[in-house]
């Protein structure tokens, strides 16, 4: 059965006064109703668990060949965190194109060829993190401003977040425990990937976007609760009265199994068998380039926008609106690398590099100035063939900081 999430439910909520101020019911002269993407509510509470990226929608889509389906995301895939809540998958960098482990064709660039020499079987780790009945719970608090509908008026407001993920049999994961091969291998493909996908694909991946998975939690059955509560304060020059707020509040719930849905004739060997291809979480190494190899690739992009959009004036710098998830923490954390070594081409993290400098008490996600300034306390930045990554320093134990997140 495919994963199902229902809608999210947003709503004023009638707190009642309280002795720091009043709930405001009329506030649609003062600003927009606070929209709450589906993936941030699961996101940001979930990912300081330390497991990754938390997967809104664990099954892969149903338009993938079957034996894909089987077995779930997997390691080497390369990926897009989609707004909608997909991942959305392009192709596999160990298997050949032809395979059915790999994309659908027409993802899957021309000149495509599997890394060689193919990943070490002995450089994978397999373990379980969670056996038998799990509850994952996490929260997190952010601040956000909203815009209102008069010129220059700003609104601070707040987010509390609170998920829990349900695993009714545990989960197994696999890691790539050193992923240094796959460097050469990205920087002779990664400007290639980024053209494909944006101009072939039509993605509107922006720099930081693109992903390998080298790390997955998979599961058979999992449940999942969400909410969410956005406080927006009112201030005293308003209609309202001073220190008085608005709270708007969203549910989402949702579950699934790995019981597989024939598609187009497809033949199952096992009917009605329950599958460990539920992935609830992915951990990916993250690619970025360079600003002068991005210009680049925005300027061959832009004639493929331009077509549908107004041209902009000649010398303006082009940009698009990514498609892709803005709050995962290695696209600041790589952007900051870059600077810091203006000479490489691309720059390469691992998830484990932030996960590794979480604090049991982070309200929430750290920006990528404070991860940057934590990564850089335990992390060397070292370079290599044009690529920057980051490797512990040598009086530095991984044990010492790394974080237990249950």
């Amino acid at each position: 059965m495919a994963s199902t999430d229902q809608e999210i439910v947003l709503r004023n909520g009638d707190m009642g006064s309280t002795s720091s101020g009043a709930y405001v019911d009329d506030t649609e002269h003062l600003f927009q109703r606070p929209n709450q993407p589906h993936w941030d509510m699961l996101y940001y509470p979930l990912a300081l668990k330390g497991r990754g990226s938390p997967i809104q929608r664990p099954d892969m889509q149903l338009n993938y060949p079957i034996e894909h389906r089987m077995v779930g995301y997997s390691i080497g895939d390369v990926i897009l965190f989609d707004t909608r809540g997909f991942v959305d998958f392009e192709f596999n960098i160990f298997v050949p194109a032809d395979s059915p482990l790999n994309g659908m064709p027409q993802d899957i660039p021309e000149m495509f060829s599997p890394m060689l020499p193919p990943l070490d079987p002995a450089n994978i780790r397999e373990d379980t993190p969670f056996k038998g009945h799990t509850a994952l719970e996490g929260k997190s608090t952010r601040k956000f401003q909203v815009p209102g509908y008069s010129a220059g008026k700003i609104f601070d407001a707040v987010v509390q977040e609170r998920a829990t993920l349900t695993l009714p049999e545990g989960v197994i994961s696999r890691d790539v425990i050193d992923v240094s091969c796959f460097r050469k291998y990205i920087a002779a493909n990664a400007v290639g990937w980024y053209k494909f996908v944006n101009e072939v694909g039509y993605r509107h991946a922006t720099n930081g976007d693109l992903r390998i998975v080298v790390g997955w939690d998979h599961c058979s059955s999992w449940s999942r609760a969400s909410t969410s509560s956005v406080i927006v304060h009112v201030p005293d020059d308003s209609k309202a009265t001073s220190g008085s707020f608005a709270r708007f509040d969203g549910r989402i719930t949702g579950g699934g199994t790995g019981v597989l849905v024939p598609m187009n004739g497809d033949k199952l060997l096992n009917d009605g068998a329950v599958y460990q291809n539920q992935s609830v979480f992915l951990r990916t190494l993250n690619i970025s380039v360079c600003e002068n190899i991005w210009s680049k690739l925005a300027e061959d992009f832009r004639p493929h926008v331009e077509r549908y959009t107004r041209p902009l004036p000649v010398g303006t710098p082009f940009k698009w609106k990514s498609r892709s998830i803005e709050m995962h923490p290695a696209n600041g954390i790589n952007a900051l690398l870059l600077k810091q070594k203006p000479h490489a081409k691309f720059a390469l993290t691992q998830d484990s590099d932030w996960i590794s400098v979480l604090k049991p008490d982070d309200p929430s996600l750290p920006t990528a100035d404070e991860f940057l300034s934590r990564i850089l306390e335990v992390y060397n930045i070292c370079e290599e063939d044009d690529v920057i990554f980051l490797e512990y320093k040598p009086q530095v134990s991984p044990l010492l900081i790394k974080y237990e997140c249950n």
